[in-house]
């Protein structure tokens, strides 16, 4: 009998990944998949990558294997022999799942293509990360996580100081994306294979999914033109004209200031600070209506505001001033470092850390564990991370007996390209990080009605690029792009018509996500018990920055201040400057793929049983798991990682190189020479200048040590050449890559070989191209079914087909201020 108090727990998936597809895994484990991880003879190449436990290299003690490989059984097989290969086919006839991240080609060489894992199973999952997919003009290049970085745009808009080199975040997290985006795509995969009886392929990018979390970068390229370009955090600007970065006496803060300086001057008064003469002239009442504008205006009130509030700052500690503004509805975040995050009082309180036990370690560890609570099925305290082929006895003995017919799947359907047809879906979220979960839901077929109000319009319809720079809350191509495949709705749920037409949703959908602060929808008596109570079966997940509970659960703000809160701003930047940070809303493309895959499992779960549940993923928690080798580092050896520009721990030269400028633009390219072998190629295909044979090169450690003027000689190497002519000296043995903006990447051809943009038509800005998907799928390719809804364009219809009223009904709601059907434009 299958324990269905798991998500995943009828699935099997073997995992051949490499370091770069271990999160994949992983996840699945998590949500009660048995994961099989088969190794080569002698364990998994990653099993040598630092930092150990104790600082003492041991395949057993790799911090980054315990993280990512916990929950997991291990075998080995030798896929290089013939013999290996046939056990390996074994296991894949009575398996569910195979996920694996060697070079393109590298299965094919093997037999053990896709027509070869279908030929001995027809139902099989089989997903592929690379860095660049496995066609296209880049598929065969040597890549790093700072190549792609640097290929994906992230490097080139990421804060960072405008005199040096584009950086990356320290923490390697490009196949981090990848692997979290893998993990959907294969429950996606398992659901239809249970319904269909069909296998698939899916062949995942990590060039895109980096391009996704680029905010609006690529947008305006083919919206307005505009190139986003890097520049320092905390740059005041027009709309904030003070620095959102601010000294404190613990640390660092990121505040938004500027339209709050009333909230500001009354705490202050609260607790007893001097206020100047010239801030108390201005009364309460000018400082809200026109605060930003006074002080624009004013370059002396700018200057006085900007000490007052450094010593405003300076004075109290972080726990102080996020408290503080939660208090006052002020955005304070703290920036973090991974020993603050290890000890943080709201992944305690929420329970986020699990003690495990590691053989050989003298103490339990704290891994960073609970990255989404599924009320009915939640996720597995999974065991330690396994010893090398552990597992071996109970594995190969299984193999040939859980050959045929897999338990998971009834077949009850014929294949279908849309996965999710007939999935009704009540998308009552905003912004971020909820309205790209139900898009990945509607690009896969399910109907989506996102309901708004136009007392309280999503913030991106104000937020531009708007199509041909005019602005309009239908022009925003930073709405449009979140919210394809879906159907508009205006609804204002503060009326008790509006609750009742909330109810009305929820007995019609099967899913809802919201993403208001905590306590909104139960104020609106929309909570999930509400709902539950008309629709037992309902899936109703709730994303919010610090989830539904614990201290901070009422913490609001912007990407930027999650990022800071997350680790990500401490770890962006240079070592002897205050850090950078990743460009805007980060952590928001890091949680939308553990939501996605939450929800994908608990349908899977909803198939199986007609059970529904209650998610809360915390966005934060999300987004540490994407830190977890750093934060076992902290807890195992104390050592506290943090920003060092490009550098790594493992590689040299590793590093952004300015190249021949373009006119005024300048232009860089990103080269990561990791292995021994990289490093004679890299020597060969510079023509092998003199200095390179020096001994202060010889190896890696000699590299490190002397690694600012290694840098040097290669920056003097790249100087007069332009990225394209660097790359192709260095491909395809070396690991090079252009630093591409968003302008290059509309006319990236490796894109556009994956068919990454698609043209649709949007209501009122006529044809524009939207983002695709970061993953090619043999069966269920999914994409953007239709341009995002023009404001309550389908408010008549929706409540009509799909809800059941009449159009006298809907008259009346609309007289009574419950339904909206538009607004004028602009």
């Amino acid at each position: 009998m299958i324990d269905q108090t798991s998500a995943l727990a009828p699935y099997r998936i073997l995992d051949l990944t490499t370091y770069r597809g271990w999160l994949a895994g992983r996840m699945l484990a998590d949500l009660g998949a048995t994961v099989i991880k088969l190794e080569p003879p002698g364990g998994d190449p990653g099993r040598g990558i630092g930092p150990f436990a104790g600082d003492v290299p041991d395949p057993e003690g790799a911090l980054a294997w315990w993280a990512y490989n916990r929950g997991k059984q291990s075998a080995t097989v030798d896929l290089a022999s013939p013999e290996g290969r046939e056990r390996f086919l074994s296991l894949v006839a009575g398996a569910d799942a195979v996920i694996e991240s060697f070079e393109p080609g590298q299965m094919e060489a093997w037999g053990l293509g896709l027509d070869d894992l279908l030929a001995v199973n027809p139902g099989i999952v089989f997903t592929r990360i690379t860095a660049f997919g496995q066609t296209g003009p880049y598929a065969g290049h040597a890549a790093s996580d700072l190549t792609v970085t640097a290929a994906g745009g992230a490097a080139w808009i990421a804060s960072s100081d405008e005199d040096r080199a584009p950086v990356r975040i320290t923490a390697p997290q490009s196949f981090l994306h990848a692997s979290a985006e893998a993990a959907l795509h294969t429950a996606v995969g398992l659901f239809h294979a249970a319904e269909t009886g069909e296998g698939q392929q899916f062949d995942v990018s990590a060039q895109l999914a980096v391009v996704r979390t680029l905010l609006d970068a690529l947008m305006h390229a083919y919206t307005d033109g505009v190139m986003i370009r890097r520049e320092r955090l905390g740059k005041p600007s027009p709309y904030s004209p003070f620095t959102q970065l601010f000294e404190c006496a613990d640390g660092l803060v990121i505040a938004f200031t500027g339209g709050s300086l009333a909230q500001y001057r009354a705490w202050a008064r609260e607790e007893g600070d001097s206020i100047p003469d010239f801030f108390e002239a201005i009364s309460d009442e000018e400082l809200k209506a026109r605060g930003v504008a006074l002080v624009m205006a004013s370059a002396e009130l700018r200057t006085g505001l900007a000490a007052w509030l450094e010593t405003f700052f300076a004075k109290r500690t972080r726990h102080a001033l996020v408290t503080g503004g939660m208090k006052r509805h002020l955005i304070i975040a703290g920036v973090n470092t991974v020993g603050d995050i290890l000890e943080d009082e709201q992944l305690a309180a929420r329970g986020y850390y699990q003690l495990v036990s590691h053989p050989g370690w003298q103490k339990p560890t704290r891994l960073p564990s609970v990255w989404a609570h599924l009320s009915r099925t939640p996720l597995l305290e999974t065991p330690a991370a396994p010893r090398v082929g552990e597992h071996d006895a109970a594995v190969w003995k299984s193999g040939a007996a859980s050959a045929g017919a897999r338990p998971s799947r009834s077949a009850t359907k014929p294949p279908s390209r849309d996965v999710f047809a007939g999935l009704k879906v009540w998308d009552s979220s905003w912004v971020g990080v909820g309205p790209l979960t139900t898009r990945y839901l509607g690009d896969y077929g399910a109907t989506v009605v996102r309901t708004e109000s136009a007392r309280n319009l999503d913030t991106l319809r104000r937020i531009g690029p708007y199509k041909d720079g005019i602005p309009g809350i239908n022009r925003s191509q930073f709405f449009a792009e979140y919210n394809t495949s879906k159907l508009g709705v205006g609804v204002n749920f503060t009326t008790p018509e509006g609750r009742e037409l909330g109810l009305k949703f929820a007995a019609w959908a099967d899913v809802v996500v919201e993403s208001f602060s905590p306590g909104v929808m139960d104020r609106f008596g929309l909570g999930y018990e509400a709902l539950k109570a008309v629709n037992p079966s309902i899936i109703m997940l709730s994303t919010s920055m610090n989830g539904q509970t614990g201290p901070r659960r009422s913490f609001t703000g912007f990407g930027t201040g999650l990022a800071a809160m997350a680790g990500f701003v401490d770890l962006t930047g240079w070592p002897d400057r205050t850090p950078g940070t990743p460009y805007g809303a980060y952590t928001d493309f890091i949680a939308q793929r553990f939501c996605g895959t939450a929800m994908a499992a608990a349908l899977d779960h909803r198939r199986r049983t007609g059970e529904g549940q209650y998610i809360d993923v915390s966005q934060y928690e999300a987004s540490a798991q994407f830190l977890a080798g750093l934060l076992l580092d902290a807890d195992v050896n104390g050592r506290i990682r943090s920003r060092d520009g490009n550098r790594d721990l493992h590689a040299a030269p590793h590093g952004i190189f300015r190249c021949r400028d373009e006119g005024e633009l300048d232009r860089w390219v990103a080269i990561a020479v990791e292995t021994e072998a990289q490093w004679a190629a890299f020597i060969r295909r510079i023509g092998a200048p003199a200095w390179a044979s020096e001994a202060r090169f010889a190896s890696l450690a000699d590299r490190k040590a002397h690694e600012d003027a290694l840098e040097a000689l290669v920056s003097a190497w790249t100087a007069d050449k332009t990225p394209a002519e660097v790359v192709e000296q260095l491909q395809p043995e070396v690991p090079a890559a252009p630093v591409l903006t968003g302008l290059d990447l509309f006319t990236d051809p490796q894109l556009h070989h994956r068919g990454y943009l698609h043209t649709l038509h949007h209501g009122e800005v006529g044809d524009i191209p939207y983002e695709g998907s970061q993953v090619i799928a043999t069966a269920t390719q999914p994409w953007p079914r239709k341009a995002a809804p023009v404001f309550a364009a389908d408010t008549v219809q929706v409540l009509r087909d799909f809800l059941g009223y009449s159009e006298a009904e809907i008259e009346d709601l609309v007289a009574k201020g419950a339904v909206e059907l538009g607004v004028a434009k602009g």
